[in-house]
């Protein structure tokens, strides 16, 4: 056993389930519905099951830390800009050092790859060389894949390849959103797979039933959770679906 693995252990809740709200998406989009005031957006399902939570490197300094000692904290690690510019980034800077990620005291660490696009090699080198980087200090790396053409991150192909591509680059977990066939994805994958969401017409639930079947180890899931009538209710849901 060495620092990593423990850590990955760890984050998993040693059951090898794994349960985020994402609450970062206020990096692209600013003031966003359910979210207006973060602390009390985690405070809301904060006496539930979720596991933890990804944030943003200027949310993890107003979290009161007693507030979250028992949850486990993502910080996310990369920007690709806002839905202010006039194009939709191809390419996702790293924005968080590792020395960074242990001062806020992050359990692991989430970076964007960007593949499909015009600097798809570089977008791979960056993410390659960010992952060695927190490796060296022991910091698990969960990477999601995206496509250049957002339209494409539902498409069972890109998927299923860009998965396997974040895992030989050296992810340690891979967040992906949902696509048909999931079972394959799950299968040419090495490394464990988190679902980042479902089709915005779908039933969460009947989504999370189908990736947990596939193979999937667990969930990161936003605006279902942010902007639920019900958000401790929906958590719940989840749960059974998850770990039974």
């Amino acid at each position: 056993m060495n620092g990593l693995e423990r850590k990955k252990t760890t984050l998993m809740n040693h059951d090898g389930k794994l349960f985020l709200a994402a609450f970062d998406h206020p990096q692209i989009y600013g003031v966003m519905q359910g979210l207006e005031n973060p602390t009390e957006a985690i405070k809301r399902i904060l006496d539930t099951d979720i596991d933890g939570y990804i944030l943003n490197p200027g949310i993890f300094s107003i979290v009161d830390a007693s507030m979250v000692q028992n949850k486990k904290l993502v910080l996310r690690a990369s920007l690709g800009g806002t839905l202010m510019g006039t194009t939709f980034a191809d390419y996702h800077s790293i924005m968080v050092s590792p020395k960074q990620a242990l001062d806020v005291g992050a359990d692991a660490v989430l970076i964007m790859l960007v593949l499909g696009g015009s600097h798809d090699k570089e977008s791979m080198t960056d993410v390659a060389k960010a992952i060695d980087a927190f490796h060296q200090y022991s910091i698990p790396v969960m990477v999601e894949v995206l496509h250049a053409d957002y339209t494409k991150n539902n498409d069972t192909s890109f998927i299923r390849n860009g998965v396997r591509i974040a895992a030989e680059i050296g992810a340690d977990f891979v967040k992906a959103f949902y696509c048909e066939d999931f079972a394959s994805v799950v299968t040419g994958c090495p490394v464990p797979i988190v679902l980042a969401g479902g089709p915005k017409e779908a039933n969460i639930l009947d989504i999370a039933k189908t990736v947990v079947e596939a193979g999937a180890v667990g969930f990161a899931f936003g605006r279902n959770l942010f902007q639920s009538e019900k958000p401790k209710e929906m958590v719940a849901s989840l749960c059974e679906v998850l770990r039974g």
